[in-house]
């Protein structure tokens, strides 16, 4: 399919029981400082939905099996797609509207074929719930994040993708954010965290945002979002 194909293909659909799951499962309310955990525990691993932790914030745990893919294929998709918003809508058509990257990381992104990773920043437009949110996401390795590499390594996990969210050209800082691949026999299972509000200072905002709504919205969006990424890499991945 060419990008604009998959802009109109089908999305995949939350089915009844995990949409049961995410509003009603009790997710483990990992704090941000002992993310590591996840990286260890399969229940922590396989766990779908929200909570509110005791400091107010929100956690939302999100699972997507990856049937086919690679780490190297999400490496390479998180440093093409932000080349063009086309691309970035076809990840997710209806709630993606665009993307760029900041203009310190131009060398980075136009490459002629992907680079080490280097820490980025870019700036996606995107609907998550009923909001259209312009965000800026600083992209930075598992180790400045505070990930162990040595439990990576012991735990099959090659890759995590994670930084900042931030609002407001960058002005409101919001959201730390991972999204951890462990290897598995036929792909990658993806095992997503946000903790929202965790660098969210202001107490009205803290008030507006930091809300069950709000969480949800995220749970589900990250739910479709990675499953219409697996059949958008399988249709781009090594053609392009």
């Amino acid at each position: 399919m060419t990008l604009k194909e998959l802009t109109k293909k089908p999305l995949p659909e939350i089915t009844e029981a995990d949409q049961e799951r995410i509003e009603e499962e009790k997710i483990t309310p990992t704090d941000f400082n002992n993310k590591n955990e996840i990286l260890c525990s399969e229940k922590l691993q396989t766990e779908m939905g929200f909570c509110r932790l005791s400091n107010g914030n929100y956690l939302v745990s999100m699972t997507c099996p990856m049937k086919g893919i690679t780490p190297e294929m999400i490496s390479w998709w998180f440093w093409w797609h932000p080349q063009a918003s086309e691309r970035y809508k076809a990840w997710f058509p209806g709630e993606h509207y665009g993307v760029s990257y900041a203009k310190k990381d131009k060398p980075y992104f136009a490459a002629k074929e992907l680079p080490p990773f280097q820490d980025n920043s870019q700036f996606p437009i995107e609907r998550i719930g009923k909001i259209v949110m312009p965000l800026r996401i600083d992209f930075t390795t598992p180790e400045n994040f505070g990930f162990s590499e040595k439990l990576m390594k012991e735990n099959n996990i090659p890759l995590i993708v994670c930084g900042n969210v931030s609002a407001v050209g960058g002005l409101v800082s919001h959201t730390k954010m991972a999204h951890i691949f462990k290897e598995t026999d036929d792909g990658l299972l993806l095992i997503s965290r946000f903790w929202i509000g965790e660098t969210l200072k202001n107490p009205i905002l803290r008030k507006a945002i930091l809300t069950d709504e709000t969480a949800k919205g995220m749970a589900e969006h990250c739910y479709v979002e990675y499953r219409n990424l697996v059949e958008v890499l399988k249709e781009l991945y090594g053609k392009i």
